[in-house]
């Protein structure tokens, strides 16, 4: 591995919180539960808004997606939850440097960060019937690029070429159209 590689790797190392290891677990199948997730990222529970941070962040770190299907997990029981969109949006971001190369890092709804490179990359799907850019974040999740902070990288940021309008990351371009 190159220099920059293995920075960004320990950088990633100490800023990702960890997710639960969901896929060891072979809880009984609990049906659908009355839980959900709106396109603004918020968390509901029998009709009533989660607001506890960290009651939120216990739900994120056993929450996956398989084939578009949002799972809790957790040794005992695999419920299935309704997620309109995303579980979670890109609400803030900043940059530093590692090895010599300026890395993004995007901070989602719940406080956590997520460096953008291979590992977190953006990638473009549709929503609303537009293209938007979106952050893998492992286990089958992404969240969503808020307005504010998209045209934040647009304007600060943002370069452009044959293929569109992008910016970089870990010596990579991500598009962002």
């Amino acid at each position: 591995m190159s220099k920059l590689t293995d920075s960004i790797a320990q950088l990633a190392t100490e800023l990702v919180t960890p997710h639960a290891p969901t896929e060891k677990w072979t809880g009984q199948a609990c049906g659908m539960i009355d839980m959900y997730i709106d396109e603004q990222g918020r968390w509901f529970h029998q009709g009533g808004q989660i607001k506890r941070l960290g009651l939120l962040k216990l739900f994120a770190s056993v929450l996956s997606c398989e084939q578009n299907r949002h799972w809790l997990t957790t040794p005992i029981e695999r419920c299935e939850m309704r997620v309109i969109d995303v579980a979670f949006l890109i609400d803030s971001w900043y940059s530093q440097f590692v090895a010599g190369e300026k890395v993004l890092v995007a901070v989602d709804n719940l406080g956590r960060n997520w460096p953008i490179y291979k590992q977190f990359p953006l990638k473009l799907r549709r929503f609303h019937d537009v293209e938007l850019p979106y952050l893998s974040l492992g286990n089958g999740l992404q969240a969503r690029i808020s307005r504010n902070v998209y045209y934040q990288w647009v304007e600060e940021l943002a370069e452009q070429d044959e293929q569109g309008v992008y910016i970089c990351s870990a010596g990579m371009k991500f598009y962002l159209t």
